[in-house]
């Protein structure tokens, strides 16, 4: 992949709502949380990953909005993200990327940018872009995705009644090696334990730019934050390079453990959660995009870092 693919991308994404040192250039609004996974088994036929076999494992999540602007009111962001750092009974890691939206805008890192840009181009302020007009202009000018520009209009149209109630999707096809050596394609999904409506829009009017967070921080506080995570498994007619296919809905689904959000902990931002660290009994797939995002994330990283370093 050309190294001014992933630059570029930073770029696009610093002009989109302006350039905010020492942040994530994307999901810059996110707080942190300690918890605890607890496999159930049920992978072990599949991968030796240590995190999916039975012992339980501490994780760091981080919850965020999608926005470069880390003073984003949360209703107005279309996607919110889970991201989780697996902390390894062997001492390894694992992560997990996830948002709300089950599949990618484009299977082609070259055509996201362009996306970026035009919504760039739909600015209502210095720090401001007007979504709905800018994925409007978006289905016209790229109709081939309309199934994830709808999902990502719907969901800001709805804003969701908080993080503990929605559904996750690290979104790419990831290979589970077993201790055979044999390799099965899946999908992960997350699902919140408990299951709760979104209110309408008229109900969020009022609610604290930050309400999500603080929503969040008050459910853990009583111990009422899990979700369960599934494998899909599947079949030889399924893209694994393909982002954008969410893959029929038919496919056998396997229950392979919970995880429980135990406490807010202090911001950890020089924490990099990377989509292709994957660790034993997990391979990546071919598909561009994943592996585009690892490049575009070290340079936001990097960037980040450095502006860290320079701040008084």
């Amino acid at each position: 992949m050309s190294n001014s693919l992933p630059q570029n991308a930073v770029n696009t994404l610093e002009q989109l709502q302006g350039k905010f040192p020492g942040y994530r250039r994307a999901h810059a609004k996110g707080e942190f949380y300690e918890a605890t996974f607890i496999p159930n088994g049920n992978a072990i036929p599949y991968t030796t990953a240590p995190h999916l076999q039975q012992e339980p494992v501490a994780a760091t999540v981080r919850f965020s909005n999608s926005p470069p602007d880390p003073s984003a009111a949360d209703f107005l962001s279309p996607a919110k993200g889970m991201a989780i750092h697996f902390h390894q009974p062997d001492g390894s890691i694992s992560h997990q990327v996830c948002t709300t939206v089950p599949m990618f805008v484009t299977k082609d890192p070259k055509t996201f940018i362009d996306m970026l840009k035009i919504l760039g181009s739909h600015k209502t302020g210095i720090h401001s872009v007007d979504l709905g007009l800018g994925v409007a202009k978006l289905l016209t000018t790229f109709p081939e995705h309309k199934n994830t520009l709808l999902t990502l209009k719907e969901q800001l149209k709805q804003p969701p009644i908080s993080y503990a109630a929605l559904n996750y999707y690290p979104i790419h096809a990831f290979f589970l090696v077993n201790a055979e050596g044999k390799r099965q394609s899946i999908k992960y999904e997350w699902h919140p334990l408990k299951d709760e409506k979104s209110p309408s829009i008229l109900d969020n009017i009022h609610l604290s730019k930050n309400y999500l967070h603080e929503d969040l921080e008050k459910r853990v506080e009583k111990g009422s934050v899990g979700f369960e995570l599934y494998i899909r498994i599947g079949e030889d007619t399924d893209p694994t390079d393909d982002p954008t296919d969410k893959w029929p809905s038919d496919r056998q689904k396997i229950l392979v453990g919970r995880l429980t959000i135990n406490k807010k902990v202090l911001p950890t931002e020089s924490l990099l959660f990377d989509p292709t660290i994957v660790g034993e009994g997990i391979d990546l797939s071919e598909d561009p995009i994943l592996h585009f995002r690892h490049d575009a994330y070290a340079v936001s990283f990097d960037r980040r870092n450095k502006e860290d370093e320079k701040t008084p």
